[in-house]
């Protein structure tokens, strides 16, 4: 059994990496013996096992592995397109290999798909409008249609869909899903966007984020890091991820708000109930905009210059790492999504600041939708006021999350035992 597994981002994005490990893992356990390939936008950031190869996506074709675009590849688009359909059609109608001029880095992804007995789409939220052009949704939305133009079956595990602002990505993406043999999404929000866009599969489900199933394997390598910058570390213990927001969305107004109300919570806990804060680097990469040191170190020391104990760790660390550390913490206050899944299942009481949708739609399906601060209306006084309360009720979360994440872990397990029933022709 070959199984191509696409729309994989970047192994220094913590959170990708762990839904890459956690789809590989589910995968080899309900197809016991088979081979696996990635694509990968940034196929350097991963060191895979024997059984398992990474390489190069479509979107990597036209990307270095710092996530710059380059400029002659992207000229050279057409003829590769051309190329690689030629490629698909001869292939589909008489089962044959076409010899091809394209580069070995892009003979091996169509190869790839050519040899797959099915093709999963990896966890995550690539399919909604971001600025610009639109390009990197096109390219995610091509990884899958050309296994549907290939002839192969189609398979996407849990995902977040939109918001689609434009006309034409909706379009794309209701033909897309209607060629997806079972659609799992990750939260209700995407369910009616899907619906939303007049798409009504028979096979269409709402799942938890398959990240809910990870464990780490208890390294307090982080701590002892924040340990050796703040000597007497101290309780009550806030831990921290932030973006960059200005390299996310150039169109805000005020980013620099964002990092002010961030920096105003921490300040008032800390002068209210002592302890430390430690901002950790769940993101590292490809791309600078990606990158959350920058701001994190922005924040840490406005604060030490007032005196205040507060870390920006700056060395990129594992999710083992970062899971440890996050349940350590007795209070996270989270931006990036899958660092709050991390500190959740390590039963950490979460502030999550919402970015996109999908923080909303997870928090929600664990009933702490009202622990949930969107990145745009975040204001120094709104996220003084949410982080108190969080403390004041932390012992009542943590029984709220020992009762609720077994069910979600259970039902997170379904998502590649669905695909493999769907492939045996039994419907979930």
């Amino acid at each position: 059994m070959n199984i191509l597994v696409t729309n994989v981002h970047s192994a220094r994005n913590a959170g990708d990496r762990i839904l890459l490990e956690v789809t590989l893992k589910e995968l080899q356990t309900q197809f016991p013996g088979c081979k696996i390939t990635i694509a990968m936008n940034d196929p350097h950031s991963y060191a895979p096992d024997q059984s398992i190869q990474a390489i190069g996506s479509l979107t990597h074709w036209f990307q270095d592995d710092d996530g710059a675009w380059r400029r002659l590849a992207v000229l050279t688009a057409p003829w590769l397109f051309l190329q690689a359909l030629t490629f698909a059609l001869i292939r589909r109608w008489t089962r044959r290999k076409l010899p091809l001029l394209a580069a070995a880095e892009q003979r091996r992804l169509l190869h790839a798909y050519a040899d797959a007995d099915l093709i999963v789409s990896c966890p995550g939220n690539f399919f909604f409008s971001g600025s610009g052009l639109g390009v990197p949704f096109f390219l995610a939305a091509l990884a899958l249609a050309y296994g549907r133009l290939i002839g192969k079956p189609l398979y996407m595990m849990p995902q977040t869909i939109g918001p689609l602002r434009r006309r034409r990505e909706q379009r794309a993406i209701r033909w897309l899903l209607a060629h997806v043999r079972v659609v799992l999404l990750r939260d209700e929000t995407s369910a009616a966007a899907v619906k939303a866009i007049g798409l009504r599969h028979p096979r269409c489900y709402v799942l938890p984020d398959v990240a809910f199933l990870y464990r780490g394997d208890n390294d307090l390598t982080l701590l002892a890091q924040a340990q050796a910058e703040l000597p007497g570390l101290a309780r009550p213990l806030v831990g921290v991820t932030v973006i960059n927001w200005r390299g996310h969305d150039r169109h805000h107004a005020r980013p620099e708000l964002y990092e002010a109300a961030i920096a105003a919570a921490l300040r008032a806990f800390l002068k209210a109930h002592g302890g430390a804060a430690i901002l950790f680097p769940h993101v590292c990469g490809p791309s600078a905009a990606e990158d959350d040191r920058p701001p994190s170190r922005r924040i840490a020391d406005q604060l030490r210059r007032e005196g205040l104990p507060v870390v920006a760790l700056a060395a990129e660390a594992t999710p083992a790492q970062l899971q440890t550390a996050y349940g350590q913490m007795d209070l996270f206050l989270g931006t990036r999504l899958h660092s709050n899944i991390f500190a959740l299942t390590a039963g950490t009481p979460v502030l999550a600041i919402a970015y996109q949708y999908k923080t909303h739609g997870v928090m929600r399906m664990l009933g702490l939708e009202d622990w949930v601060i969107d990145i745009q209306q975040a204001t120094p006084e709104g996220v003084t006021t949410a982080l108190e309360k969080l403390w004041q009720e932390r012992a009542a979360l943590r029984a709220q999350l020992q009762q609720t994440l077994p069910e979600i872990q259970r039902q997170a397990r379904q998502a590649a035992a669905w695909i493999r029933a769907d492939l045996a022709g039994s419907v979930p």
